[in-house]
């Protein structure tokens, strides 16, 4: 990998990571502080631990809600790299699992979810540029180029949850989650627009 396409990487990792990040703080639910913690000091260990347990949890999710991108990323790199198609990634995204017909779904909306992240991704790392900005705008020009990309993206992201949620967690709360989680990434996708263009 070429020094360019190396830093480019970079910005585009740390962009997913952080994006990733401040979806789960704007998803789960921070510990609210109580006036009974300053009026009983012992609950603070309680709040304590629960903050902590926030902190892993933002950690975990926000972990969890980029991995797709990330294996989006390292195939597209390899792709520019090699000048080769990388198919690689699906073993990334292969479980035990994969054999019942809900999780080849499942897995079948993963895959167009990364094919799309990479056609998206194989544009930005063919570009030298200093910051996120710089990349967004060149690749895409006008704001209007680059909500198309993400309407399309965040369709495909509403796909994969749907399998998601079918296959392995139809209760109310997941949906919940997951209409919370839809709801962060348009929000913050629209202020971080705000600041591309």
């Amino acid at each position: 990998m070429t020094q360019d396409m190396q830093q480019t990487y970079e910005l585009i990792w740390s962009r997913e990571n952080n994006f990733s990040y401040e979806v789960a703080r704007r998803v789960l639910d921070k510990p609210k502080i109580s006036v009974w913690i300053i009026l009983v000091p012992i609950l603070f260990l309680y709040y304590a631990h629960k903050i902590q347990q926030y902190k892993a949890g933002i950690k975990d999710f926000g972990k969890g809600l980029a991995r797709s991108k990330i294996v989006a990323l390292d195939s597209a790199a390899e792709e520019v790299k090699t000048g080769k198609k990388d198919e690689s990634f699906k073993e990334a995204l292969a479980t035990a699992q994969h054999t019942a017909p809900n999780a080849l779904r499942v897995r079948d909306k993963q895959i167009a979810e990364v094919e799309l992240l990479k056609t998206h991704y194989d544009r930005l790392l063919c570009v030298r540029a200093a910051s996120y900005r710089d990349l967004i705008r060149q690749v895409y020009g006008t704001k209007a180029d680059y909500r198309h990309f993400l309407e399309e993206l965040a369709a495909i992201e509403k796909e994969v949850q749907e399998a998601v949620l079918h296959a392995y967690h139809p209760d109310d709360e997941a949906r919940r989650i997951a209409h919370n989680m839809r709801t962060a990434m348009r929000v913050v996708r629209e202020e971080e627009m705000a600041t591309l263009f």
